[in-house]
């Protein structure tokens, strides 16, 4: 009786349901569970970020619509990865923990800046699927492995690639018309990773 009453202190599902991930957690490392955990915090970090970033050429001080747009999307792309990195998570039995967001950089002097600051984090972000990717090889996981080249990997490269174009055009084009033109040609694209 006293087991069974510590047992319902923790809750029904606390308790029964980590007992069952534990029963079908086959080949998954606590050191890649724990590197996923940090890519998960990282995803965030980059959503809160951009989401940031997006409210700020909201501004009317500051009123660019294509930044905001394209920021926008970002944030949301970036919710996306970690919310299928958690839902990956579940299906390997892992425990997804979540830590505090740390506050973000509340303004840019310009766009460019901005841009830059957004391939520094990409750029960021890449370097730690890839350390997760040779973490899961030397972890003997392939289907970690897989499931970061299908979901990530190219995705990266692609986002990383369509920022460092536009940081380029938007250096060539550094006056208040140039920008003004930039702004207007954002606000025209899909976004990092184009439409999915």
């Amino acid at each position: 009786m006293k087991f069974f009453v510590e047992k319902m202190s923790l809750g029904f599902c606390g308790f029964f349901g980590r007992h069952f991930c534990q029963v079908m957690r086959q080949n998954f490392a606590q050191s890649c569970e724990k590197k996923l955990n940090d890519q998960i915090n990282m995803e965030l970090k980059a959503c809160h970020q951009y989401l940031a970033m997006a409210y700020h050429f909201d501004r009317a001080d500051i009123s660019s619509p294509g930044m905001h747009k394209f920021f926008i999307q970002a944030s949301a792309e970036e919710r996306e990865h970690a919310e299928k990195i958690m839902k990956y998570m579940n299906k390997r039995g892992g425990a997804i923990i979540l830590s505090s967001v740390p506050e973000p950089i509340p303004c840019f002097q310009s766009s460019l800046a901005a841009l830059k600051h957004a391939l520094q984090m990409e750029m960021e972000v890449n370097q730690h699927l890839l350390d997760l990717h040779t973490l899961a090889g030397k972890e003997s996981d392939p289907n970690l492995c897989d499931f970061i080249e299908a979901n990530f990997l190219q995705e990266q490269v692609d986002g990383q690639k369509v920022l460092a174009d536009y940081i380029r055009q938007l250096e060539r084009a550094q006056n208040e018309v140039g920008d003004y033109l930039f702004d207007k040609y954002m606000g025209a694209t899909s976004g990092m990773h184009g439409d999915k």
